[in-house]
């Protein structure tokens, strides 16, 4: 499986702020952009730094809603009010790499799938996509990280 390259991965812990909503398919592009903004602002403001990666983790299984929290990586675990700041420990994953536009992400996951079901991995809870482009990257180069933590 060449192109998104899946594999079990430790990762590193880690400080996540973001702010988790239920938002209609459709106006996932407009959510992200906004609640960025917002993460971005309220976490400046309780003197913390945004370090990445920018984020959407995603809860059950999406249908024309997702239940999803976006947000940042951040320096620091602190007190960011309205955001909700989670102190991640290292943790066991598989991770898959989409390189290219978000449109073309359910073809990644097409391709990830059937290797999921091969490897038994028993996932978590939710999954990520870690996004570590961002948007005035050309759509051809964008790169994506699918990372689903093991149960």
């Amino acid at each position: 499986m060449a192109g998104t390259d899946p594999h079990f991965e430790n990762l590193d812990a880690w400080v996540s702020a973001g702010i988790r909503q239920t938002v209609p398919m459709a106006g996932l592009p407009a959510a992200f952009g906004s609640t960025y903004e917002k993460v971005a602002a309220a976490v400046a403001e309780a003197g913390g730094r945004v370090v990445g990666p920018a984020y959407g983790e995603y809860f059950g299984v999406p249908t024309d809603v997702v239940d999803v929290e976006i947000g940042f990586g951040i320096d620091r675990a602190l007190d960011v009010p309205g955001v909700s700041i989670v102190e991640r420990p290292v943790t066991r994953a598989v991770v898959a790499t989409h390189v290219g536009p978000y449109e073309t992400l359910q073809d990644s996951y097409a391709e990830l799938m059937p290797w999921l079901e091969l490897e038994q991995a028993e996932l978590g809870e939710s999954m990520f996509e870690w996004y570590l482009t961002g948007p005035e990257t050309d759509p051809s180069a964008m790169v994506t990280k699918l990372v689903f933590p093991l149960a």
